[in-house]
């Protein structure tokens, strides 16, 4: 798994490309990303899910593990372009509730309140 991360104003946006899955790494690289980022005071984060070809069980309770984590800190996690594989994976989990998930990143972005005045 590759993740490229990106910063539209005060939105990160991390695109995961390949597996997320149990023993590949895959699952601790997703997660050090995301925590790294709520460690350094980002609370609004958008995980590209367009580029995963395969999500096991673990990666299925890695990705509630990161909404968890997320919430715990208050920030928020949104999730753009979910396969119909995944989708159903996470309507058949009884996950999907979890999450906010949209089409495009345009959607996801306009989804955020807007920044407050500094």
């Amino acid at each position: 798994m590759t993740i490229e991360q990106r910063s539209a104003n005060d939105v990160v946006i991390l695109a995961a490309t390949g597996e997320i899955t149990y023993g590949k790494g895959s699952d601790v690289i997703l997660r050090k990303a995301v925590e790294d980022l709520l460690a350094e005071g980002h609370r609004r984060l958008i995980l590209d899910v367009g580029g995963v070809t395969y999500v096991d069980s673990a990666g299925l309770g890695q990705l509630a593990q990161l909404h968890a984590t997320a919430t715990k800190t208050q920030a928020s996690l949104r999730l753009v372009r979910v396969s119909k594989r995944l989708r159903d994976l996470l309507v058949a989990t009884r996950l999907l509730p979890l999450f906010r998930i949209f089409d495009t990143e345009d959607a996801a972005l306009a989804s955020f309140d807007p920044a407050p005045a500094s």
